[in-house]
């Protein structure tokens, strides 16, 4: 397939779940907001306050949290458009993995950056909540293994995948550095900066015995489908990632 043409995968298995996830506890926040004026965000969201009190668990579920019907849109978007074919490459054992790395990772990131710079303010109550994290780090993903494919920026202009990511990330940089919410940029930067560290870790050789068997299974595919391989240099250096 000739990468500058546009792309539409079919919604895979593991983001038709995440997506059936987040638009039910999407739903019911906004039922409790409604009837009683408090939703999920308050509770399931990544507050730095409440996760250093003992709510540990919030870094693994602020990712399924929604605040508005368009959070659930785009990043549901973004899991059909990008993580369903990152998915059919990967295989899902690794799609999840890279998925826990690069929220757990913002979240570890949005921690830090709380506690170094916010902790005597109220921003450090405030929650990081959604899949925008992941999906940074899915756009960063998609760049590189498809730099040439085409994005339409904001539904109205094409270009291909890596001017798009080098957007993403000048536009969270600029948000990182001069706007109120500068934590929550941060937190995303994070996300991909732990993504793309998870795709190059993974051809490392301690990975070999951790991949091999889903390789077997792909060699049986039909090559009519989508196939996984190791890209290499010309050198036969170690592969950089995989694809």
């Amino acid at each position: 397939m000739n990468q500058s043409q546009i792309h539409i995968p079919t919604l895979s298995k593991v983001n038709k779940i995440i997506l059936i996830v987040m638009v039910a506890l999407f739903v019911l926040s906004s039922i409790l907001k409604a009837s009683g004026g408090i939703g999920l965000v308050s509770y399931l969201g990544l507050s730095p306050a409440m996760f250093f009190s003992g709510h540990i668990y919030e870094i693994a579920t602020y990712p399924f949290i929604a605040s508005g019907i368009f959070d659930v849109l785009f990043n549901g978007l973004l899991l059909w458009f990008i993580g369903s074919e990152l998915e059919s490459q990967w295989g899902a054992t690794r799609y999840i993995a890279f998925l826990v790395t690069s929220t757990i990772g913002a979240g570890i990131i949005y921690l830090l950056v709380s506690t170094l710079f916010l902790s005597g303010s109220g921003l450090f109550g405030y929650p990081l909540y959604g899949m925008h994290g992941a999906g940074s780090a899915l756009c960063l993903a998609y760049a590189v293994l498809y730099p040439d494919r085409i994005f339409t920026f904001m539904l109205i202009f094409p270009m291909r995948a890596k001017y798009f990511c080098m957007i993403l990330v000048g536009m969270l940089l600029f948000n990182g550095f001069f706007t109120p919410g500068k934590v929550l940029a941060w937190g995303h930067l994070g996300a991909m900066a732990f993504g793309y560290g998870w795709m190059h870790l993974i051809a490392s050789p301690k990975w070999k015995k951790f991949t091999s068997d889903h390789d077997k299974k792909v060699k049986m595919r039909s090559k009519s489908k989508a196939n996984l391989r190791i890209v290499k240099d010309d050198d036969e250096k170690p592969p950089k990632y995989w694809q």
